[in-house]
């Protein structure tokens, strides 16, 4: 088998979604895994000579490849109910192509109702998509997972085994709201388990598989990609913490997620943006000027497509960027986004931190209070324009050369693809 891996370097929001529905079709996969995240993780492609724009939250972002199987593995989260949606919508037939390991965790209203009312969601800032409650349940073992809806409408297991499990992991959640359920809100929450994957069952077919036995019959042959989610800079363990998700995202988490060895990986892909983007409260030392982030949100409205929130726009950030790279060497760069930059008549890079002692840091710290009273310092660059109509390498402008060049110099990672336009098919090789 040979595995290429996608992931986004910094806080999800870097275009996964056009890059993977665009080497899907180019690099003609058989198989495209999503191992990580769940509905907290949304992608969005346009597709070509179409104004429709699709967003996934549960499948794959590839789209119209007849040969392509998707699957999405143990590390990732699912929502049914989502995932019901989104089979009912996507314009292409997903019949006979995906496989979900059975032992998946599920993600239940309960979860998203307690996320929500969380004081720690509050103050960190959250997508309210239960994801990571969710995690905390399979960490503890009480968690509803996708072969107990399957073992119920088989008739392994009864309706009020089903029942029971549903509300033991809600309780274990908060027991002192949940408890004081009734057991209507139970039966809801488990009659739409069962709808949702009776509906999906009838769009796709069978599409909840033994994890190991379906890994063990993957032909010897194949090309796999993994779409990570989120970003690196989200990682639980290497991130901006305690801004981060509630797992890890970078790549050895993601092969971890598909449960495929580190021996069969080719190449790896780390999706960065022109300009740097990122949701709720966190640290954002680069964020542009209401006046300099207008000129972005003219050309791309940076609203999430999980919670509908607006994105806070700033400037490239090589601090940030070099500690997300740390640790995944030999990766290539695609830079994304940088059509959105077209009236920008100065572009600036943060290449160092200036902090409140004097310190000048060429990496972001992980002691966050390190952060307090820092100063981005600052490269300008003259900006490049219009690129949208680009076509070819040899016809970018020079001032996009510079900032391309300047990133590769300072990173000492290669930029294989840049992104200037919106379409699955908006990519320049570089």
């Amino acid at each position: 088998m040979k595995v290429d891996v996608i992931v986004g370097g910094l806080y999800g929001d870097e275009g996964k979604g056009k890059v993977v529905s665009f080497l899907g079709a180019e690099n003609d996969y058989d198989y495209v895994f999503r191992v990580n995240a769940s509905t907290n993780a949304s992608h969005t492609v346009q597709l070509e000579n179409s104004k429709d724009i699709i967003v996934t939250k549960q499948l794959p972002s590839v789209f119209f490849n007849d040969k392509v199987k998707f699957v999405v593995g143990p590390g990732a989260v699912l929502n049914l109910s989502a995932l019901k949606e989104e089979v009912l919508s996507r314009p292409d037939d997903l019949k006979g192509k995906v496989s979900i390991a059975s032992s998946i965790c599920l993600l239940i209203k309960p979860y998203i109702e307690n996320t929500k009312s969380s004081t720690i969601s509050k103050s960190f800032g959250s997508t309210n998509q239960g994801t990571g409650i969710a995690v905390v349940a399979r960490t503890r073992k009480h968690c509803v997972r996708l072969y107990d809806i399957q073992n119920y409408v088989t008739g392994k297991i009864s309706y009020a085994e089903l029942l029971e499990k549903v509300n033991f992991t809600s309780v274990q959640t908060n027991k002192e709201y949940f408890e004081k359920m009734t057991d209507k809100y139970y039966i809801e929450i488990v009659d739409e388990l069962i709808n949702s994957y009776r509906v999906i069952y009838e769009k796709v077919g069978e599409f909840s598989v033994d994890y190991t036995e379906f890994l063990n019959n993957i032909p010897k042959n194949s090309k796999i990609l993994i779409e990570g989610c989120n970003g690196i800079m989200l990682d639980n363990l290497h991130g901006l913490n305690p801004y981060t998700t509630s797992a890890s995202t970078a790549i050895n988490a993601l092969l971890n997620g598909a449960n495929i060895s580190p021996y069969f990986l080719n190449k790896t892909f780390i999706i960065v943006t022109g300009y740097f983007c990122c949701l709720n409260k966190r640290p954002f030392l680069t964020e542009m000027s209401i006046e300099e982030a207008e000129k972005i949100y003219a050309n791309n409205s940076e609203v999430d497509d999980a919670e509908g929130m607006r994105r806070r726009i700033g400037w490239f950030d090589l601090p940030t960027l070099r500690k997300a790279l740390t640790g995944h060497e030999g990766a290539q760069l695609i830079v994304n986004k940088l059509d959105i930059m077209k009236d920008l008549q100065e572009v600036r890079i943060c290449t160092e931190y200036k902090l409140s002692n004097g310190q000048i840091c060429k990496y972001m710290p992980d002691n966050i209070k390190e952060l307090e009273g820092a100063q981005p310092i600052y490269k300008e660059f003259k900006g490049w324009g219009d690129i949208s109509n680009v076509k070819t390498k040899s016809d970018l402008p020079n001032p996009l050369i510079d900032f391309l060049n300047f990133i590769k110099e300072n990173t000492e990672f290669d930029i294989s693809y840049i992104g200037n336009g919106r379409g699955k098919n908006s990519l320049i090789r570089l």
